[in-house]
């Protein structure tokens, strides 16, 4: 299991040597962080404990495209999840379901913690083809940035390590991407209210992130969605 551990803009040294240690905890080591607002010093150190290797191979970068760049899948994560069906963008799993679907991927998972005051915004969480929420007290939801990494990595940890391992061929990004632009192309060839058909829309793109597909499903899938917008466009029929 690839697990690659992006922080955008970290503001505590604590909090930055707090999750390399949780990393190194359980058998993660890959940390990537986006515009620290801090520096990565003494008091970092003090926190990593005996994971100061993990904090001086750090990668460190400037925004989001390539902190993620290379990664199969992109896991957000939010203390703030979907009140209602139809808040589309904070529908939420887990951590333990996420750990039971990503457990198999061959590629690299990118999983990201926003700021310590804000959290991750709706446009970066809109670039997360998974979204995660660990449930807490609804009367203070919001954990500690160390707390959330510790929880979430322990169960890949749990699952990575009780697993016999077979890997399936994920969908590359590309292959993605071409299914949800034939099924946008479909869907604008419906009667549907636009409102609607952009609902549709969001709500593929959730059950083609979420699914984990392989690369063989996509295919198949987007074979038969090429055929169907190949007649619609011939026969100028709408559905």
């Amino acid at each position: 299991m690839k697990i690659r551990v992006i922080l955008i803009e970290p503001e505590s040294e604590g909090n930055i040597g707090g999750v390399a240690r949780v990393m190194k905890n359980f058998g993660f080591d890959k940390l990537w962080l986006i515009n620290p607002k801090t520096e990565i010093g003494k008091k970092a150190k003090t926190f990593a404990m005996h994971a100061e290797d993990i904090l001086s191979e750090a990668e460190i970068v400037k925004n989001i495209n390539s902190a993620t760049k290379g990664c199969s899948y992109i896991a957000g994560t939010t203390s703030i999840s979907a009140k209602s069906s139809s808040n589309l963008l904070r529908i939420s799993i887990t951590p333990e379901i996420f750990a039971k679907r990503v457990a198999n991927i061959n590629g690299e998972v990118g999983l990201i913690f926003g700021r310590e005051s804000r959290g991750l915004s709706n446009k970066e969480l809109e670039k997360s083809d998974l979204i995660l929420n660990i449930p807490s007290d609804s009367r203070y939801r919001a954990l500690n940035i160390v707390n959330a990494a510790a929880i979430i990595l322990y169960e890949l940890f749990k699952i990575n390590f009780s697993l016999n391992k077979f890997y399936i061929h994920e969908a590359f990004p590309r292959e993605r991407s071409r299914i949800i632009e034939l099924f946008n192309q479909i869907i604008m060839k419906t009667d549907m209210a636009e409102y609607k058909q952009k609902m549709a829309q969001q709500v593929f793109i959730n059950l083609i992130s979420r699914s984990l597909a392989s690369s063989r499903e996509v295919t198949i899938l987007t074979g038969v969605f090429r055929k169907i917008s190949y007649l619609l466009k011939s026969t100028n029929a709408r559905i």
